[in-house]
């Protein structure tokens, strides 16, 4: 048992920092902006910044700001106003390349 816990763990944390497969986000660059370090996946429609540095309670707008800026900074796409959605540490966008 203590084996397949084992197996479960690597999986997971092989697992974060990633897109998910269908998602189609096949490109992927790192930032940073506002303070914070990002990952950011995209595709030529839609991106996904998850954040990467530790932070202490950090802002949700400020995240999102910093997510947005790091993403354009990235694709070299302007990120369409209001599509960014999310939380402190994955915000997902459309892009208008």
């Amino acid at each position: 048992m203590r084996v397949f816990g084992l197996i479960a763990l690597c999986l997971v944390l092989v697992a974060c920092n990633a897109p998910h497969p269908l998602a189609g986000l096949t490109r992927s660059g790192f930032a940073e902006a506002g303070g914070h370090r990002f990952r950011v996946n995209w595709s030529l429609s839609e991106a996904q910044a998850t954040r990467t540095n530790a932070v202490w309670r950090p802002g949700l707008a400020e995240v999102r700001i910093a997510a947005v800026a790091a993403t354009a900074q990235v694709t070299g796409c302007d990120v369409i106003p209001g599509s960014a959605i999310g939380d402190v540490a994955l915000v997902s966008m459309r892009l208008s390349c």
